[in-house]
């Protein structure tokens, strides 16, 4: 007796075949689902005082001072162009800038490239390639020092028109979050 086409039945597949594609699958899936956008998590943490008296350099090496922004309310991000989650916000602070570009707000990126300040030529790069909304600094150790050394990045800082601290945030802050803030600040 011969077989046919008819009464033949697939060739089985190995056990081990078929849970290697279940493995698969599995983490295909985990990946996917720790991919998803996420909103920026972050931390607002106790602040209060007058705002350290700050000095940073522009890219172009022009000191930007806390007495050129007297009366306005000044937000400091402090960030680098290697942080993922710092390059993720900048849209967000983008948009929270141009939402109050006449309302005495500004937003000042203050990068940590090159810790000591000599990162300006990768910062350069980087805003080569993403423009920014609002100007850019780089630190110096010693003012890094003044914001009490800034140990994670990024750390949001916003000082009222008073010149004392409003609020401190760590980790990635939202838009929706600085106009909270803000509408409290003096």
């Amino acid at each position: 007796m011969t077989d046919s086409p008819a009464n033949s039945k697939p060739p089985k597949r190995p056990p081990a075949l078929l849970g290697g594609w279940l493995f698969g699958g599995l983490v295909l899936l985990a990946v996917v689902w720790l991919m998803r956008p996420q909103p920026p998590r972050f931390l607002r943490v106790p602040a209060s005082g007058p705002a350290p008296a700050w000095e940073f350099k522009d890219l172009k090496g022009k000191t930007v001072s806390a007495t050129q922004y007297a009366g306005q309310i000044v937000v400091l991000n402090f960030w680098a162009t290697w942080c993922p989650p710092c390059v993720r916000e900048l849209p967000e602070l983008a948009a929270f800038q141009r939402a109050h570009v006449h309302d005495l707000i500004t937003v000042i990126g203050v990068s940590i490239d090159g810790d000591g300040g000599g990162g300006a030529p990768d910062v350069e790069k980087f805003f080569g390639r993403h423009p920014s909304a609002y100007p850019i600094v780089t630190a110096e150790r010693e003012m890094l020092d003044k914001f009490g050394g800034v140990s994670q990045i990024p750390e949001t800082w916003v000082i009222g028109r008073d010149g004392r601290v409003a609020a401190r945030y760590l980790g990635p802050i939202n838009q929706a979050e600085l106009e909270r803030t803000i509408a409290s600040v003096p």
